[in-house]
């Protein structure tokens, strides 16, 4: 019978406040959806480069012959011992083309190779007398399956378009002849070379990358020193480190998921507000019938378990939905990555480390103030609780000291400037709620200004857009429901002027 009354009386509760109800569920969408959304950036983009590097047996070392004729047998010998596996030699070359400032370079090696496999997007390997020709981006000349090129004096047919994953950077590819220039076109022709500049290879061990964890650092940097101690001078050796395009992707990714830490100690904030100004206002509407359960012999934690739930239940509503808003921005920061680099497909998996966390934060957070906040309220007698709560007793504001600014107001704007000062704790609430969300705006403006004049301007663009929406609801929520309270408290005052006239 008890439990039956109990269900009840909880059920009506969500009838009667549902506009509350949605009100905590807003505000967990926009708090939890956007923390997420942005800390969720760099644990996507870790986990597509981590399935990219398998996938294409990405190599961990790339080593350049710093002499025009390429490395010695007995050099590349000494390579393998280190390597111990299977090395990628090939034969890498630039040419500048006559009255021109275009640079074009030229990889020879067998294509078919394990190591740094070409992503075929179009066509089919070259044959003898046709090349492979690298995707099109803001730099790279576009070519088509047909078309015929002129290498070092040679015409070539193109058999395919292709992405290497050791160039994902859509511009500005510096050459390795021309220093300072960069390249207008990539070539590869598919045959063993006579020469050999260039050798790529992997660790042994290829489950200790992590995109870039210390134990993978430690790893290549201790098998980089052997490698510079065996070829001294005559070699460049370089890591996934070293790679402009693969490392600037998760470098970047880390520099977004540093702004939504920034951004996670604001939201968490004015969603407890949010939540506290709501359960408090509740709780006072509530009295008589907290005072009637508690005469019914109904515990303290029974009567808040009532209101805990309600929370519960709006938290895990909102939480539910902004998992789905939360992956709809990382999804549109990814793809702005994809704009500077070519990015692997946004991987469905993921550990979601950073939603949970920043959730369980929100969840457990609002479920002890409302306990908190329910408590306080029970520890009172019924009879206290059955006697409306007294309103805070007026005072003089300190306008009213300035006689020649308060006599000139009107009644409402005399009631209205007493009411702010009765209240503190609201308005205080409402100018701390609106100059944080202003200042997270004007930082949205500012990095939409000042976005051409950076790298990775599209990602940045998307995250500053990002900003300025979710703040904005933000504000509103908080207006909103500050406002809603004050207004539901004065029924009878705006009675009282609408009777004045």
């Amino acid at each position: 019978m008890v439990m039956r009354a109990s269900f009840k009386t909880a059920l009506r509760l969500f009838k009667k406040h549902l506009t509350r109800l949605l009100t905590i569920v807003a505000i967990v969408i926009v708090s939890v959806g956007f923390m997420s959304g942005i800390g969720e950036v760099q644990g996507r983009i870790n986990f597509a480069a981590n399935k990219y590097y398998r996938d294409q047996n990405m190599p961990d070392f790339y080593i350049k012959s710093a002499r025009p004729m390429g490395f010695t047998a007995n050099e590349i010998s000494e390579i393998e011992e280190v390597a111990n596996g299977t090395l990628l030699k090939s034969l890498c070359f630039e040419e500048k083309k006559e009255n021109s400032d275009k640079i074009f370079r030229v990889y020879q090696y067998a294509l078919d190779s394990d190591v740094n496999q070409l992503e075929i997007i179009e066509g089919e390997l070259p044959k003898e007398g046709e090349v492979l020709a690298e995707r099109a981006t803001v730099d790279y000349a576009e070519y088509t399956v047909g078309d015929k090129v002129t290498v070092i004096g040679t015409e070539y047919t193109v058999s395919g378009i292709c992405i290497n994953p050791m160039l994902l950077l859509r511009m500005n590819e510096r050459s390795f002849q021309y220093e300072e220039e960069y390249l207008s076109g990539v070539f590869y022709l598919n045959s063993q070379p006579m020469i050999v500049n260039d050798v790529y290879y992997s660790i042994r061990n290829r489950t200790l990358f992590d995109a870039y964890s210390e134990k993978y650092k430690t790893a290549i940097e201790q098998e980089k020193s052997e490698l510079c101690d065996i070829l001294g001078e005559n070699a460049t050796v370089l890591t996934l480190y070293e790679n402009e395009g693969f490392y600037a992707m998760d470098s970047y990714a880390e520099k977004v998921g540093q702004i939504g830490i920034i951004f996670v100690v604001f939201f968490l904030l004015v969603t407890l507000l949010v939540v506290y100004s709501t359960m408090s206002r509740l709780f006072d509407e509530e009295r008589g019938q907290i005072a009637c359960m508690k005469t019914l012999g109904y515990s303290d934690i029974q009567i808040v378990g009532k209101y805990v739930l309600f929370v519960t239940i709006a938290t895990l509503v909102g939480g539910a939905i902004a998992s789905v808003v939360g992956l709809g921005l990382t999804y549109i920061i990814y793809v702005a990555f994809g704009i500077q680099y070519d990015m692997p497909p946004f991987p469905a998996g993921s550990k979601l480390i950073y939603y949970f966390s920043t959730f369980a934060i929100i969840l457990v957070a609002t479920l002890l103030l409302t306990l908190f906040t329910g408590l306080k309220l029970t520890r009172g007698k019924p009879a206290a609780l059955l006697t409306p709560k007294a309103p805070k007793m007026g005072k003089k504001v300190i306008l009213e000291r300035v006689k020649f600014i308060w006599n000139r107001l009107s009644f409402k704007h005399k009631s209205t400037a007493r009411n702010v000062l009765l209240f503190k704790g609201r308005f205080f609430m409402t100018v701390v709620s609106l100059i944080g969300s202003s200042v997270l705006v004007l930082a949205g403006l500012g990095l939409t200004d000042n976005v051409v004049k950076v790298d990775n301007a599209e990602s940045i663009l998307s995250i500053s857009i990002a900003l300025i929406v979710f703040s904005a609801m933000l504000c509103a929520l908080v207006v909103y429901n500050l406002t809603n309270i004050n207004v539901s408290e004065r029924t009878r005052e705006i009675a009282t002027l609408m009777v004045l006239g």
